[in-house]
């Protein structure tokens, strides 16, 4: 199956939606996430490490998708009687992950609205409305997604920077020293929830198909990647700056608490975590729009030939999505959710280079194989 006929996808526009994505994963909590896990603010430079692996991971994937261009990593396995059967055990793992991590994304989305914009709206009816909305967006297509990164990433920049920026004043960055006081062991723990939120490279899995194989190069992409790793790091530094490492700890959400502590025009705007907070929910929808995008793919796929059946899909899956969002009653629960569905998204993306690689040493052993009995 080829996707060649659809919208073609510019490197430029792939590092958008790969910065889109990761931004809306991870960027309200990370600070805090990192600070309990690693104890202490070297936080950061777990990001840098995750950020440097995940540039890596980008190449070797560029590498492998050059050897199916125009189909899906799951399309390229499904070749063969074996690979079938790979290909459907792949899918159900990639459906199950990105399941759960699309409920998650609800959730937090639902308790930071919540929390600093409409108290008295109740969580379920703000998961359901996201979520109707996010499937009217994945019924436009893989343009339709493309084009909501390239329209919502310039304003999520500006709301980051300007976080930044307005609090560098404020912020204390001697309690950042001593760097690494306790060893590298703590940092290099603490590279795993970096890359729950660098986990959107799963992205190219699945969108690398739709650029042409002359455009399959990793710089730009990890050029985009690279950026999205720096504004991580930096956010993560001003937190600690602002707020030391124990405030940290507690504070639900950090990026918001930062956009509170800023005052612009002489105190003329205030409430400047709101203007955040709408901006994050652009962010937030993006990246749910892209994963529930893929997931309609991955079924489509692997699982649901039936024109019929793909009609009520989209039904389906939101409201499955709806139902596992509730499970966690509490924060802490949810954290312990998204930390063992992070190490399944990062065991995935292990064994997605390994299977797929092996696969391609194959494959090219069998055909060389064969042209050797021919010329015999």
């Amino acid at each position: 199956m080829s996707n060649k006929k659809d919208y073609e996808i510019s490197p430029i526009e792939m590092g958008i939606s790969l910065t889109s994505l990761i931004f809306g994963v991870g960027i309200l909590t990370l600070p805090r996430t990192l600070a309990n896990e690693v104890g202490t603010t070297d936080g950061w430079i777990s990001i840098l490490l995750a950020g440097f692996i995940s540039i890596g991971l980008i190449y070797l994937y560029t590498q492998l998708q050059k050897n199916f261009p125009n189909r899906t990593y799951l399309q390229f396995l499904a070749e063969g009687k074996i690979g079938k059967w790979v290909a459907k055990f792949m899918g159900i793992l990639f459906t199950i992950y990105l399941v759960v991590l699309v409920s998650i994304q609800a959730r937090i989305l639902a308790m930071a609205v919540k929390m600093y914009l409409i108290d008295q709206t109740p969580s379920e009816v703000l998961v359901a409305i996201i979520l109707l909305l996010i499937t009217y967006a994945v019924s436009k297509g893989v343009q339709g997604i493309i084009h909501i990164h390239l329209m919502f990433t310039p304003f999520i920049f500006v709301a980051l920077f300007t976080i930044m920026i307005f609090n560098f004043n404020e912020a204390q960055f001697d309690r950042l020293l001593p760097v690494m006081s306790e060893g590298i062991s703590p940092v290099l723990y603490g590279v795993l929830p970096p890359m729950f939120s660098f986990a959107g490279v799963f992205l190219l899995f699945f969108f690398m198909a739709y650029m042409k194989e002359s455009d399959l190069r990793s710089g730009t992409i990890s050029l985009f990647m690279l950026a999205t790793t720096l504004i991580y790091a930096f956010l993560t530094i001003t937190a600690y700056g602002v707020f030391g490492l124990e405030m940290t700890m507690v504070i639900t959400f950090p990026a918001v608490e930062l956009a509170k502590e800023i005052e612009l025009i002489g105190a003329f705007i205030e409430r400047f975590e709101s203007i955040f907070l709408t901006i994050y929910i652009m962010a937030i929808f993006t990246s749910m729009a892209n994963i529930l995008f893929v997931i309609h793919q991955i079924f489509k796929e692997q699982f649901i030939q039936s024109q019929k059946m793909q009609t009520y899909l989209p039904a389906m899956l939101i409201f499955l999505i709806f139902l596992i969002a509730f499970i966690p009653n509490s924060f802490t629960e949810m954290q312990t959710t998204g930390r063992y569905v992070g190490l399944l998204g990062d065991g995935l993306i292990i064994s997605t280079f390994i299977i797929g690689f092996l696969t391609v040493w194959f494959r090219n052993r069998s055909k060389s194989s064969i042209k050797n009995s021919s010329s015999m």
